[in-house]
């Protein structure tokens, strides 16, 4: 053990999360997150004392989102996209932290749906799971904002554990280019237009600078939930509804939509399977780029299952066509980063 880190630990640490199923496991400096986030939001207020984070994360299967991009279902990815990885994040974050407590350390297990009812900042969690991870050097933030790796591109999600314990952090980390080729789909896709690139959000951590689209809670808030016919039009999954759009609405008014104004269809399947919350949109992680380059390679490698290669999508006049990329530096471009 060094005077700083215990590196034994470390890597039970890492060995466990993994046997415990976490595609991809990182350890972040809370130093860095605690420079990197707001106030209310960093781990040393959530868990006093806090000095790494321990970042874990489970794959979307690549099925769940091709299918959806094609316009069959987004069934799948409404189980094994979301609601369902919640509880099997949940699961990661009971065993670790129990893991960690067993060696002395307070630990924090954060819900995988990182929901922090009464914060100040609408959709924020306890701590952001993304900045965690790029701060864990398992991801940097694409043009869209998501958390994108090398090995899954945008298909993943994450879940970060602050702990007291001194685990050695990452000291290498990913650059947006690295990750992001800023082909602007994202964007593009975005039924409600809530990512918006003209005025970034900025970001400064572990001696970076990012910069991605902005993103309007409230605007996504609406697709996400089901609550408009423009989040898969020509899908036979679409919403059947159109509910307006609230300005700043009140803890009512959203409660009034979801179980009152959604389409009933969803309203049902998520009474009957438990999976209230399950999105109904998904775009910007399904058209992304970066996912579905990161999936041919891996299922290309092996020359046994090319069955997703192609790129065809659904369009927005309901057809299903090949896609066609924006020039992939414009993105990039508009931000001013090359």
């Amino acid at each position: 053990m060094s005077n700083k880190y215990n590196d034994a630990l470390t890597q039970k640490v890492i060995e466990r999360a993994k046997f415990l199923g976490s595609s991809l496991v990182g350890i972040a400096s809370a130093e860095i997150l605690n420079e990197g986030l707001e106030e209310d939001f960093r781990p040393e207020d959530v868990l006093p004392g806090c000095r790494s984070v321990v970042v874990v994360s489970l794959h979307i299967p690549d099925g769940a989102l091709e299918i959806m991009r094609r316009g069959v279902s987004n069934y799948s990815y409404n189980l094994f996209g979301y609601a369902y990885l919640n509880r099997e994040l949940d699961f990661l974050a009971y065993q670790l932290s129990n893991f960690i407590e067993d060696f002395g350390y307070a630990t924090l297990p954060i819900p995988g749906r990182n929901c922090s009812i009464g914060a100040r900042k609408p959709s924020y969690g306890m701590i952001s799971f993304r900045h965690a991870a790029v701060a864990a050097g398992l991801a940097s933030f694409g043009l869209s904002g998501l958390a994108l790796t090398p090995q899954y591109g945008s298909r993943q999600r994450f879940l970060g554990l602050p702990t007291t314990a001194p685990l050695r952090p990452a000291e290498k980390f990913l650059t947006p280019a690295e990750v992001c080729d800023g082909c602007l789909e994202c964007v593009s896709h975005c039924p409600s237009q809530a990512l918006e690139i003209k005025s970034p959000h900025v970001c400064q951590m572990a001696g970076q600078t990012f910069q991605f689209a902005r993103a309007i809670p409230n605007k996504c808030r609406i697709m996400a939930s089901g609550l408009s016919t423009k989040v898969w039009p020509g899908a036979k999954f679409n919403p059947q509804v159109d509910v307006p759009v609230i300005d700043s609405p009140t803890s009512e008014q959203v409660y009034h939509q979801l179980w009152s104004e959604r389409d009933p269809r969803l309203r049902v399947l998520e009474h009957s399977e438990a999976t209230f919350g399950a999105t109904n949109c998904g775009r910007c992680m399904a058209f992304c780029t970066a996912g579905h380059e990161a999936m041919k390679k891996r299922l290309l490698a092996s020359e046994r299952n090319a069955g997703y290669a192609d790129d065809n999508v659904l369009g927005r006049d309901g057809q299903i066509k090949p896609l066609i990329p924006k020039p992939k530096p414009l993105g990039r471009k508009l931000l001013g980063l090359v």
